[in-house]
């Protein structure tokens, strides 16, 4: 029997406000712009639901409009890309030559440190050994005590010609030619990093595309407000000179991974670092294995314990995922005893709620996916929201029960 007394009448608004408030508190709903220089692009534009016609809400960023200095694209700086690869001669084999090619108007050399027993690099590297803007170099099997991957950025550090240096993993490929174009055009004066947006391949689950995406949000929002904590891009340029000045990986030599994570953690400082998302300064990552999708989570878990600021970044994907939750437990909560107690306005209420936050969710989804060409079918948007947290849970306990000291590269 429906009923309209006052607590039913609170009940339901408060249903139906929660949903709405709720779905709010999303990743998705947050404006992630471009705070680099550089022409904004497709992807760089407002993400709520709100028109450009509509005021600014308070407290989000402004995206600039390009401006004439933008459009004239001055003058690039001479740069030196690092490449590490450890074991993936097939993936330098097809890539290289995509970054020995960049349509670059300006001096760049491409650095590649590889292991000194590696026979299959060593050959791949043999066939562009006459390329000019090539430079090889090996790290000894021998090294000890600190991780071969930093070791070997370090080196590439070292031998870099110009004081821009950027570090990149040999498993992605850029966009195209104008790539390098688009991530030097923000070293500017007063900056000393450049974070590279990158994404996995269209082959790649649709799921892990979508968690990347998803984490990687929180990341980009607080580059715009300056509050960098670390990259889970592969793509970061930096100062030669800064770098050797700071003692590079001073700190954290002993872990296995995290080097992007690392860096930014401990260089950013205040609005020193810009982010280039645009499509042209895209990186492509290949699809990553089971070994390597696990691996990058249970290690990320171990650097982050390491890393400063890591509570302030944590607060709000956490904040995000109790209401996400919460929303959803209040309404089939509701449904379930209104039901049983023939309370039927309650129950309309929780079920318009219901509708209305899956409504809200799948359209602010929906659109932020489609800026950053994520072809994701708008269904598969609720489960996997829902997926995120137990997943990480998942991996919580698996790297609970690892062996610390496999993420460290010395064994005390």
């Amino acid at each position: 029997m429906f009923t309209f007394d006052n607590t039913t009448i609170i009940a339901s608004v408060v249903l139906i406000l929660v949903a709405v408030l709720t779905s709010l508190f999303n990743p998705f709903f947050r404006r992630v712009g471009i705070v680099a220089y550089g022409l904004p692009s497709s992807t760089n534009e407002s993400d709520d639901t709100s028109t450009e016609e509509e005021p600014e809400e308070e407290g989000k960023e402004t995206i600039a409009e390009p401006d004439d200095k933008a459009e004239e694209h001055p003058s690039l700086p001479p740069i030196s890309i690092i490449f590490t690869p450890h074991d993936n001669a097939q993936e330098l084999a097809k890539n290289l030559p995509l970054y020995l090619n960049q349509d670059y108007p300006t001096d760049f050399q491409v650095i590649v440190v590889a292991p000194q027993n590696d026979h299959e690099t060593s050959d791949v590297l043999k066939r562009f050994a006459s390329n000019t803007h090539l430079y090889t170099t090996f790290i000894p099997e021998s090294s000890r005590y600190m991780s071969k991957k930093k070791l070997a950025i370090t080196l590439g550090v070292k031998a870099a010609k110009y004081d821009w240096v950027l570090m990149a993993d040999i498993c992605c490929f850029p966009t195209g030619d104008n790539w390098l174009q688009a991530i030097a055009r923000n070293c500017q004066e007063g900056k000393e990093l450049v974070v590279g947006y990158t994404r996995y391949e269209d082959e790649t689950p649709d799921y892990r595309r979508f968690e990347r995406h998803y984490l990687a949000r929180y990341f980009m929002r607080e580059y715009q407000h300056n509050r960098a904590y670390a990259c889970p891009f592969n793509a970061l340029v930096f100062r030669k000179k800064t770098f050797l000045q700071a003692e590079g990986f001073r700190g954290n030599l002993k872990y296995i991974r995290g080097e992007y994570d690392f860096m930014v953690n401990k260089y950013a400082k205040a609005d020193n670092l810009t982010f280039e998302n645009s499509d042209e300064g895209t990186l492509i990552e290949e699809a990553p294995t089971d070994k390597v999708w696990l691996g990058g989570h249970l290690f990320y878990m171990e650097n982050r314990q390491h890393l400063e600021r890591t509570t302030r970044h944590r607060l709000l994907p956490y904040i995000d995922q109790t209401a996400l939750h919460g929303n959803y437990v209040l309404q089939c909560a509701a449904l379930a005893v209104s039901y049983l107690l023939g309370m039927w306005t309650i129950t309309a209420a929780a079920g318009l709620a219901l509708i209305l936050s899956l409504i809200l969710r799948l359209t602010i989804g929906k659109k932020a996916l489609r800026r950053f060409d994520l072809d994701i079918p708008a269904w598969k948007i609720i489960p996997y929201e829902l997926a995120i947290a137990w997943k990480h849970l998942g991996y919580k306990l698996k790297y609970h029960r690892a062996d610390k000291y496999d993420f460290i590269s010395h064994k005390l």
